[in-house]
């Protein structure tokens, strides 16, 4: 095997790593403890008179972090040449493939976790700037968690009705905020001074926060309150439905795809181990509860076994 497809399959979370299963594993735990370890290292160094021997001990975590995720980063755009092309696509050359991988999401956070990094050695930056792009790479986890990438399925197959509702929700803020402003303003000409001002008022009231820094004092726009923060219970709802029911959705897929993997599994009767391990690789792709798949193929091997004295 090349060095490019070991680095490939290393580099890989090793639950899809075709080979070097075990250094793919060690891999994912060194990059997230490095990853946790810089988290960390971020809270800490915002904590006010911290002594020197920490502060000298946080830049050397950065140094030493910056330089695995450059390794890490150039071997991932090198590697990316490797990876195996999905059915029904066209043929692409290394190149091809390697630009593919820098434009996709997981490359860009990557990238925007050492960028900022080299750029300040050649421009002055705010340091504050830099933690902001430090935290970034929290989101470098994304990749091995199934979760988060359910999470972004979700959110890219229910694009348009989330869009749909946010624009809602949007165009209800700033009616609230345009009859707040004239419902209040001769009352409290300084607090809801303009409709661009009365806005604030208008989010947190439709999102039911209700901080109290600015609230109305007329009894009009005491009761338009009421309804506006009732109406917001309702329309902010929107969205998280519209996520929980595709997560669910996600989910269900999920599952559904690992009963006909049993059941292919089961034609002949009985599992085998080569069976076995393949639903084991299979659950573990799928990310499903150990226990949950368990049930599943007692109540698939139960239904067979059913079927077959029948």
């Amino acid at each position: 095997m090349s060095f490019q497809n070991t680095c490939f399959n290393i580099l890989t979370p090793y639950q899809e790593a075709k080979s070097h299963k075990r250094l793919s594993k060690a891999f994912d735990i060194v990059l997230i403890t490095v990853i946790l370890i810089n988290i960390s290292a971020l809270m800490v160094s915002t904590l006010p008179a911290l002594p020197h021997d920490w502060k000298q001990t946080l830049r050397t975590i950065e140094y030493i972090s910056i330089g695995l995720f450059t390794v890490e980063y150039i071997l991932r755009v090198y590697s990316s040449a490797a990876a195996p092309l999905h059915a029904h696509s066209e043929k692409k050359t290394a190149i091809q493939k390697r630009w593919g991988y820098i434009k996709s999401p997981m490359a860009i956070i990557d990238l925007m976790a050492i960028l900022p990094f080299y750029l300040s050695v050649f421009v002055a930056f705010d340091l504050r700037i830099l933690r902001i792009f430090r935290v970034l790479r929290i989101f470098k986890l994304g990749r091995y968690s199934r979760s988060m990438q359910t999470l972004v399925t979700v959110i890219k197959n229910e694009a348009h009705s989330l869009l749909a509702a946010l624009s809602v929700l949007l165009l209800f803020t700033i009616i609230a905020a345009t009859c707040i402003y004239y419902i209040e303003h001769n009352a409290q000409p300084d607090v809801f001074s303009s409709i661009p001002a009365s806005l604030w008022w208008a989010l947190v009231t439709l999102t039911t926060v209700g901080y109290g820094d600015v609230v109305p004092i007329t009894a009009l726009g005491k009761v338009f309150g009421g309804l506006i923060t009732v109406m917001g219970i309702c329309f902010y709802a929107l969205p998280a439905g519209i996520l929980s029911s595709s997560y669910t959705s996600q989910m269900q897929l999920k599952r559904d795809r690992f009963r006909d993997t049993v059941r292919t599994a089961l034609d002949d009767g009985k599992l085998s181990e080569h069976d076995i391990s393949h639903i084991e690789r299979v659950r573990a792709l799928l990310d499903l509860d150990e226990e949950e798949a368990h049930l599943i193929i007692r109540l698939l091997q139960h239904h067979h076994s059913a079927s077959d004295k029948t």
